[in-house]
């Protein structure tokens, strides 16, 4: 761990290098709690916790209490310069907790009073991880360590997938822990047009999709640029994330597909862009022969229209959403307390909108925003192919994850939240760390 006060301690207010121990312990926690986050099922939580109980809120709290210990004892100034991810999620934060203190100054109902609470904690779970990787990662190679670790927990994922896309069977129902209780059923593999959703160790189809369209951008941008291993081992994660992110059967996981490959395709040279269509080619084919009727399937699900009971039933709750933001348009009703039973809008969007009004919204826009042009302008400064390539998938996936959240709400699933505020920060940490590199090569020697 960090020892607030050491002198080899410059983790969060120096962005050079630091000892490799110290190295070791960053990104080991960032690690711990991505598996924690993705590799156990997500209803799982600690019985005398309750909802604030999972493994991956407590390790965010626990980010969030090193990050702030280590702030309030530190005696040397940040030279990180403006890192415009972290004051955008800054204005997030304070936007949310006026809405609760407002919330609680004029009373809720007492079905939203724990809820609002729960909102409160889970915020400063992801802000911790947030932050802890935003400042703490001290190089480019402890960046890549943990986004390898991404592919790798992208692939497990979608190995589990595939499996219960192959069984019809959840294959994770049996697992339970010592001092844990499920929060909630999870739904298990459902069906749609006669295929099987896969969920892997996600509360829901859609949750497990972020985790996919996460992780695709940052595993081909390690094929491309890993040409030490060999072609298999280096293409086999990608592949195998894509075919799983294709046969999960979902509007948001396909389309989110689409947005990560559009966002990537501008940074690929010319030989991979012929590869990449032939390879698309050819996994057409393979799904045809292989899954009879699943083309028609992914066809139908953009061609159906209103007629889909969940379009249906998105549309018919937005009426209802913007009669509650009414009665508090400019810091909404609190964060958490738009309750399922009230009415789902399975979009984040029109949630935080309602919960946290027209300022939590622009404030949350202006995260995903910022994140972005982070993640760009640290393309524009590699120098490096390797560089350029980590730089453009790390964008692509914070937008792939960004068109999820308008078709569910991400924020109320700890696994895509979790997934969210850890992209979130790869993104500031990047483009941290790319002003810094581009400084010591044009600083004189």
């Amino acid at each position: 761990m960090i020892r607030p006060g050491s002198e080899r301690n410059t983790l969060l207010a120096n962005p050079t290098p630091l000892e490799p121990a110290e190295r070791r312990d960053v990104s080991s926690f960032v690690i711990v709690y991505l598996l924690l986050a993705c590799a156990i099922p997500s209803n799982l939580t600690l019985t005398a916790l309750g909802s604030v109980g999972r493994p991956s809120t407590l390790c965010g709290l626990l980010a969030f209490a090193w990050w702030l210990l280590y702030q309030l004892q530190r005696t040397s100034p940040s030279r990180a310069g403006t890192q415009m991810v972290r004051n955008a999620m800054a204005v997030f934060l304070a936007v949310a907790l006026a809405s609760y203190a407002l919330a609680m100054l004029h009373g809720v109902p007492a079905p939203e009073t724990s809820p609002a609470d729960s909102g409160i904690i889970r915020l400063t779970s992801w802000a911790g991880i947030f932050l802890l990787i935003n400042d703490g990662l001290a190089s480019r190679r402890t960046l890549m360590k943990v986004l390898r670790a991404l592919v790798l927990v992208g692939t497990g994922t979608a190995l589990l997938g595939l499996l219960q896309f192959a069984t019809g069977q959840s294959l994770v129902d049996w697992i339970s822990l010592p001092g844990f209780s499920a929060a909630s059923e999870l739904t298990g593999v459902q069906s749609r047009g006669g295929f099987v959703r896969a969920a892997g160790m996600a509360s829901h189809p859609l949750e497990y999709g972020v985790v996919l369209v996460a992780s695709l951008p940052v595993a081909i941008a390690f094929a491309v640029t890993d040409r030490h291993r060999g072609w298999l081992l280096r293409w086999a994660p990608a592949a195998i994330i894509s075919a799983a992110a294709v046969l999960s059967v979902s509007r948001s996981a396909l389309t989110a597909f689409a947005v990560a490959i559009v966002a990537l395709v501008p940074s690929w040279p010319k030989k991979i862009r012929r590869r990449a269509m032939l390879l698309a080619v050819v996994l057409a084919g393979a799904l045809y022969v292989l899954t009879p009727g699943m083309l028609g399937t992914l066809r139908g699900l953009f061609t159906v229209g209103t007629q889909d009971p969940s379009i249906s039933s998105r549309t018919s709750a937005y009426s209802t959403a913007f009669g509650m933001l009414a009665n508090n348009p400019v810091v909404g009703r609190g964060f958490g307390t738009f309750l399922p039973d009230y009415v789902i809008v399975d979009n984040q969007y029109l949630g935080t909108l309602v919960e946290l009004g027209v300022l939590g919204l622009l404030a949350f826009l202006g995260v995903i925003a910022c994140a972005l042009a982070a993640a760009w302008r640290g393309r524009k400064l590699a120098t490096d192919p390797a560089g350029q390539q980590l730089s453009q998938a790390v964008l692509a996936s914070v937008a792939a994850i960004a068109v999820t959240f308008a078709f569910f709400d991400g924020l109320s699933f700890a696994m895509s939240a979790s997934v969210l505020f850890f992209m979130l920060g790869i993104s500031g940490a990047l483009w941290r760390l790319a002003r810094t590199d581009a400084a010591l090569k044009t600083t004189p020697h």
